[in-house]
C-alpha cells in the first residue's frame, strides 16, 4: 500500500512526464495558448507600456490580469515564449496537484487524498483546459484557489494569524492571474468552506434546530475575524489589478455579445453539450451517484449545494434556469462551461476515495471475501479503462477531429511583412485560426483583426457577433458583412495586406478589387490592395497614469514574492518553535475519523433517496444506464450509424463525404463499376463557386419512381459560397444490392473542345519596381504615373429607399489600370452624410481605352439596432442599405488608379444575347482564351432611351468555363419605373486621382455605342470579369 505522500510523487512525476511531452504536440491546437503567448510576448517588449497597437486600433492591455503573461515573458529570455508557456503550465497543474491533495485532506483520509492528486492529473475537465483550450490563466487560478481553502479552512477552526497569512497571500497571487476565478470562487468555493468550517466547530451532533443555534452563535463570536478575512480579500483584489478595474469603469467597452457554445440548449445542440459538459466531467459523470451521497451530508451540506449549482449553470441554454439565476447580462458574457470546470474540481476528492475504497479499502476487501473477484476487477479494469481511454481520445480530439487550421509556418510571412517597408499597412489573416495570435507575437506589424474580443473598439467588428475576422465565414451574415466592409473601404484602417489560407475567401477578394501577389514558401497567397495609404507615424493611443503603468508592472509579480516569503516564513517558524502543525493535523485527522463514522448516516438529500427510491445497487444500474443511454443519443445525433440503409441516407451520407472532400468516402457509395480513378478525375474537371467555393447549407432528397430494386431520386442542395447561394437539383438512379443502397454513376459530359493545342498571343505585362538591386527607398525616376482616367457619367439614384452613384469610367491612358472608385453623399447644405466605394458592381481592372460601369452602394453593418432581425445564417444576397438621418441631394465621385500587371484576362465574351418581352436576358459565355475561367462575373449596364446609364447589376455564374467551352446566362432586367434618378452628375463632381476632372480634355468615345442592346424600354450591355483560380 503506498502512502499518500508517494501517490502525490507519482502525480506530480506524471504531469511532467504526461503533460510535458503532450503539450509540444497540442500547444499549436489549442484555442487560447497563443493568446496568452502574444500578451507574454507584449510584456517581454515593454513591460511597463499598457497599450499594445498589433491588434485592431490598439487596446489596452490592463483588460486582462498580467501575472501568467508576465511569467512567461520572463521565461522567454531562457528560451523563448513557447518555453515559457510549457513552464508554467507545468507549475500550474504541479501546483494543482498539490492543492488538490490538500484540499482533499478536508474530506477523505489521507491515502483517498492521495488518489485524488494521482486521479488529477488525468481529470478530463484538466486535461481539456490544458491540451484543447490552453486556458493558463484559469489553470494559475484553480490551482492557487485549491491550496487556499485549507488555509480558510484552519483559520475560521483556529484563528491562528499566519493561517490568515498565507490565504490571503495565496488569494493575492489567484487575483493576479485570474480574476474571474477569484470572484466565483469566493461564491462557489471560499463561502462553503467557511460553512464547513463553522459547521464543524459547531460539533456533528444534536438535532437540527440545536445544530442552526449553535452555528448563529458561532458566526456571532467568529464575525470579527471573518470581516477581516472578507476586506483583506477586499483590499487584494481592489489594489493588485487596480488598473483593471479601472479601466472597466472609467472605459466600459460595448459590444454585442459573441454567440458561444456553452450557451446552446444541449438537446438541440448535442455536439455543444458533448464539448462543453459531457468532455469536462468526463469519468466523473459515471460516478456522480457516488459524489451527490457523499456531498448531502450534514457537514458537507454548503458545499453540496454549490456543487449542485455549479452544475445546474454549466448546463448552459438546455434551460431557462441559468440565465435566470445569472442573469442575461452575465449570461451572455459568461462562458458557461467554467462551471462545469468548477464542479469537476470539487467532485475529485470523492472520486479519489471511491478509487482508495477500489484498490485497497472497504469495497475492495467485501468484493473479494464474497467470491466475486470478477466483478471486482471487471468494475476496477472498467473505471481505470474509462480514464485512459477519456483521457487519450481529449488529447487527441484535433487529430480526430481538427479545431484548428494545420500548423502554418509563420516565417515567410514575417519575411515579407519586413521587406519592402510591408509593415507600414496594417494586414489581416483569413483561415488561420488561433495562430493569428502566434504570428503577431513574431512581428510589430499591425493587424487590423485581433484575438481578444474583450477589449476592441472597431465598429465594425463591435456591432457584430463576431470573434475574429479571419473565420468570418463561420458567422454567417455578421461574419461575412463585416469582412466585406473591411474589403470594400480598406483606407479607413491603412488595411494593404492579406494573408489567405483558405481560398473559399479568394472569390470576394477578387472582385472587391483585390489582386493577388504571390504565394509564399508556405503556402500562403498573399493578397494586396492598391493605392492604399500607409500608418501615420504618430498612431492614437490611450494614456495611463504614470502610477497605473507602476502598479501594474510590480504589484502581480510581487504579490507572488510576497506569497513564497509568507509560505517560507511560516513553514520555518512552525518547525523551528515547533509550531503545533502536526498537532493541529493530527486532532484534524482525529475529527475527520470521529465525523467519518457520521458521514454514513445520510442526512438531507441522502435520507430522502433512501427512502424514495430502491437500493443502492439498482440506483447504480439505473444511473449508468442513463449515461449509457446519453452518450449513445448523442452518437446518433452527430453519425450515421447505417448510411446505405435506405435511398435518402445513402445520398445524404454522399453529399455529406463530398461536402467535406472526404472523396474515397464519397467514392464508396457508387456502384462499382469505374474505378476511384475516373470518379476523381470527373470531380477534377469541375471548376467554379459551386464546385471549388461553397459549402453544402441543406440538402432535400426526393424519390421519384421506384421499380423493384430501383430507385430515381433528386437532390436538392443548397450551396452558400462566399459571394452568391445556389440552389441545385441533381438527378440519381440508385440499386440495392445485400440490403445496401448504391448510388448509379452517371455518365460524363459528352462535350469536347473543337481543338487539342491552343496558341494565343497576349500581352505580357510586369511592373519591375526597382530597377536597380538596393535597399534603398524607390528611387523617384523608378515610381510610374498614375494612369489617367476619365469619368463619362455619374448620377445619384434612388432604388427601394436605397440611394446609389452609378456611372460610367474609362481608361483614356495606354496602360492598364486598377481602379478604386469612391462615391460621397451630401445633404442640402453641403454636409457629407456617408462615403463608400464600389464593391461587386464594377470591374476594378481596365484596360487602355475600355469603358466600364460602376455602382457604388452605402452600406452599414447588419444587426447594429436592437430590433434589426438577426438572420441565423450567411446569405450572400443580404443587404443592410445605409440609414439617412438628412435626405442626400448631391454627390461626388473620386477615382485612383495605379498601373495594373496582373489578372488581366479578357479572352471572354458574351454572345447569342436575347431579351424576352418578360424582360429576361440570356446569353452565353464564350472562353476563347487558354485559361479556364473559375468564377465567372457578368456586369449588365441598363440605360434609359436616352442612352443614359440608369442601373448596374451583376451576376456570379456557379460553373467555370474551360477553355473553348460556353456556359448558359439569364439575368432578369430591372423594372425602370422604380429607379428614380436624383441628380445628374456635373463635370465639377468628378475628381481623377486627386484633381477635379473640368482641368482634364475630354475623351473621345463612339457618339452611337453600337456595343448597346436595345430593350423595351431603353438598352442593356454586358461585360464580362474573369476570375482565374489557381
Amino acid at each position: 500500500m503506498p502512502k499518500s505522500t508517494t501517490l502525490v510523487k507519482i502525480a506530480l512525476l506524471l504531469v511532467l512526464c504526461f503533460h510535458g511531452s503532450a503539450l509540444f504536440f497540442t500547444l499549436d491546437g489549442t484555442y487560447d495558448a497563443y493568446v496568452h503567448i502574444f500578451f507574454a510576448d507584449h510584456y517581454a517588449r515593454s513591460w511597463f507600456e499598457p497599450w499594445e497597437y498589433r491588434w485592431y486600433t490598439g487596446f489596452t492591455i490592463t483588460s486582462y490580469p498580467p501575472l501568467a503573461h508576465q511569467l512567461i515573458a520572463l521565461l522567454s529570455f531562457i528560451g523563448g515564449l513557447k518555453f515559457g508557456f510549457a513552464i508554467v503550465v507545468l507549475l500550474a497543474v504541479s501546483g494543482f496537484v498539490l492543492g488538490i491533495y490538500r484540499f482533499s485532506r478536508l474530506w477523505v483520509s489521507e491515502q483517498a487524498a492521495g488518489y485524488a492528486a494521482l486521479f488529477a492529473v488525468f481529470a478530463s475537465s484538466i486535461v481539456q483546459t490544458i491540451h484543447i483550450y490552453g486556458q493558463l490563466p484559469t489553470l494559475c487560478g484553480i490551482a492557487c484557489l485549491t491550496n487556499v481553502l485549507p488555509e480558510v479552512y484552519t483559520y475560521v477552526r483556529t484563528l491562528e494569524w499566519p493561517r490568515l497569512f498565507r490565504a490571503w497571500s495565496l488569494l493575492g497571487v489567484t487575483v493576479a492571474s485570474h480574476h474571474v476565478t477569484t470572484l466565483f470562487g469566493m461564491v462557489f468555493f471560499i463561502v462553503p468552506m467557511i460553512g464547513v468550517a463553522l459547521l464543524d466547530e459547531v460539533g456533528p451532533s444534536g438535532n437540527l434546530v440545536k445544530v442552526v443555534q449553535r452555528l448563529i452563535g458561532i458566526v456571532f463570536k467568529r464575525l470579527k475575524y471573518l470581516i477581516i478575512f472578507g476586506v483583506g480579500v477586499g483590499v487584494l483584489m481592489v489594489t493588485i489589478i487596480f488598473p483593471y478595474w479601472y479601466w472597466s469603469k472609467t472605459d466600459p467597452i460595448t459590444q454585442v455579445p459573441i454567440p458561444h457554445g456553452s450557451r446552446d440548449s444541449f438537446i438541440n445542440v448535442p455536439s455543444s453539450g458533448l464539448m462543453f459538459f459531457l468532455i469536462p466531467l468526463g469519468t466523473t459523470l459515471l460516478l456522480l451517484p457516488y459524489v451527490f451521497r457523499r456531498l448531502y451530508i450534514r457537514r458537507n451540506l454548503f458545499m453540496a449545494l454549490s456543487f449542485s449549482l455549479l452544475l445546474l449553470l454549466g448546463t448552459g441554454g438546455t434551460t431557462p434556469i441559468p440565465k435566470k439565476i445569472l442573469g442575461a447580462n452575465a449570461f451572455d458574457i459568461l462562458t458557461l462551461d467554467r462551471f462545469t470546470f468548477w464542479a469537476s474540481v470539487l467532485a475529485i476528492p470523492f472520486v479519489g476515495e471511491l478509487f482508495q475504497r477500489l484498490l485497497e479499502g472497504d469495497w475492495r476487501q467485501t468484493l473479494i471475501e464474497r467470491g466475486q473477484r470478477w466483478r471486482y476487477r471487471l468494475l476496477l479494469g472498467g473505471l481505470i479503462a474509462a480514464v485512459s481511454l477519456t483521457t487519450v481520445l481529449i488529447v487527441n480530439l484535433g487529430r480526430i477531429r481538427p479545431l484548428q487550421p494545420k500548423p502554418i509556418d509563420v516565417q515567410p510571412i514575417l519575411n515579407f511583412l519586413d521587406r519592402d517597408m510591408h509593415s507600414r499597412w496594417r494586414f489581416l489573416t483569413l483561415g488561420f485560426g488561433d495562430q493569428m495570435a502566434w504570428l503577431s507575437a513574431q512581428t510589430t506589424a499591425l493587424s487590423i483583426d485581433g484575438n481578444y474580443h474583450s477589449a476592441r473598439r472597431v465598429i465594425e467588428l463591435t456591432v457584430t457577433p463576431i470573434e475574429r475576422l479571419e473565420n468570418a465565414k463561420f458567422k454567417g451574415i455578421q461574419g461575412i458583412g463585416s469582412l466585406q466592409q473591411f474589403l470594400t473601404v480598406p483606407e479607413k484602417y491603412h488595411l494593404k495586406f492579406i494573408f489567405s489560407n483558405d481560398k473559399f475567401y479568394d472569390p470576394m477578394l477578387y472582385f472587391a478589387g483585390w489582386e493577388r501577389v504571390q504565394r509564399l514558401e508556405n503556402g500562403i497567397l498573399v493578397w494586396q490592395k492598391q493605392d492604399v495609404p500607409p500608418l501615420p507615424s504618430f498612431l492614437p493611443s490611450k494614456d495611463m497614469p504614470k502610477y497605473q503603468k507602476l502598479m501594474w508592472g510590480i504589484l502581480p509579480l510581487s504579490a507572488l514574492a510576497m506569497m513564497v516569503i509568507v509560505w517560507v516564513y511560516t513553514s520555518l517558524r512552525s518547525r523551528l518553535y515547533r509550531f503545533p502543525a502536526q498537532t493541529y493535523l493530527a486532532d484534524l485527522l482525529r475529527e475527520r475519523k470521529r465525523a467519518g463514522k457520521l458521514i454514513q448516516q445520510p442526512y438531507l438529500m441522502s435520507t430522502l433517496l433512501i427512502r424514495i427510491l430502491p437500493g443502492k445497487r439498482l440506483i447504480w444500474i439505473t444511473w449508468l444506464m442513463g449515461v449509457v443511454a446519453l452518450l449513445a443519443a448523442v452518437w446518433l445525433k452527430n453519425s450515421e450509424p447505417f448510411p446505405q440503409k435506405t435511398p435518402e441516407s445513402t445520398l445524404k451520407a454522399y453529399y455529406n463525404a463530398l461536402d467535406f472532400k472526404y472523396f474515397r468516402e464519397a467514392y464508396n457509395y457508387f456502384e462499382p463499376t469505374m474505378s476511384f480513378d475516373e470518379y476523381i478525375l470527373q470531380l477534377s474537371v469541375r471548376d467554379g463557386l459551386v464546385a471549388s467555393y461553397s459549402k453544402l447549407d441543406s440538402m432535400a432528397v426526393r424519390v421519384k419512381e421506384r421499380i423493384g430494386n430501383r430507385v430515381k431520386a433528386v437532390v436538392t442542395q443548397k450551396y452558400v459560397t462566399p459571394l452568391d447561394e445556389y440552389i441545385v437539383e441533381t438527378p440519381h438512379e440508385l440499386v440495392e444490392r445485400d440490403g445496401k443502397w448504391w448510388i448509379m454513376p452517371s455518365a460524363p459530359p459528352a462535350a469536347t473542345a473543337p481543338d487539342q493545342f491552343l496558341i494565343k498571343g497576349v500581352p505580357a505585362m510586369r511592373n519591375q519596381g526597382k530597377r536597380t538591386v538596393t535597399t534603398a527607398t524607390t528611387l523617384h525616376e523608378d515610381i510610374m504615373d498614375r494612369p489617367e482616367m476619365y469619368i463619362l457619367s455619374a448620377s445619384l439614384v434612388r432604388f427601394q429607399d436605397r440611394y446609389v452613384v452609378v456611372g460610367e469610367l474609362q481608361n483614356t491612358d495606354y496602360v492598364p489600370a486598377h481602379v478604386t472608385i469612391e462615391a460621397q453623399l451630401f445633404d442640402r447644405r453641403g454636409r457629407m452624410l456617408v462615403s463608400y466605394n464600389a464593391k461587386y458592381t464594377t470591374s476594378h481592372k481596365v484596360l487602355p481605352k475600355e469603358i466600364i460601369p460602376f455602382r457604388v452602394d452605402f452600406e452599414e453593418t447588419a444587426w447594429v439596432k436592437e430590433d434589426d432581425k438577426n438572420p441565423g445564417q450567411f446569405n450572400p444576397n443580404e443587404f443592410t442599405a445605409f440609414k439617412f438621418e438628412r435626405k442626400p441631394v448631391t454627390f461626388k465621385v473620386f477615382a485612383r488608379a495605379v498601373v495594373a500587371d496582373k489578372d488581366l484576362y479578357r479572352d471572354a465574351e458574351i454572345q447569342q444575347v436575347s431579351v424576352s418581352d418578360q424582360q429576361l436576358a440570356t446569353g452565353q459565355i464564350s472562353n476563347q482564351g487558354t485559361l479556364e475561367i473559375s468564377v465567372p462575373q457578368i456586369l449588365m449596364a441598363t440605360y434609359d432611351s436616352a442612352q443614359r446609364i440608369i442601373w448596374v447589376d451583376h451576376r456570379f455564374l456557379q460553373e467555370g468555363v474551360r477553355p473553348q467551352r460556353k456556359e448558359t446566362f439569364a439575368m432578369p432586367l430591372p423594372d425602370l419605373q422604380h429607379i428614380e434618378r436624383i441628380q445628374e452628375g456635373r463635370s465639377s463632381q468628378f475628381f481623377v486621382n486627386g484633381l477635379p476632372q473640368e482641368t482634364f480634355r475630354p475623351p473621345y468615345t463612339n457618339a452611337d455605342r453600337s456595343e448597346l442592346i436595345p430593350t423595351l424600354h431603353g438598352f442593356v450591355q454586358f461585360v464580362v470579369n474573369s476570375y482565374i483560380g489557381e
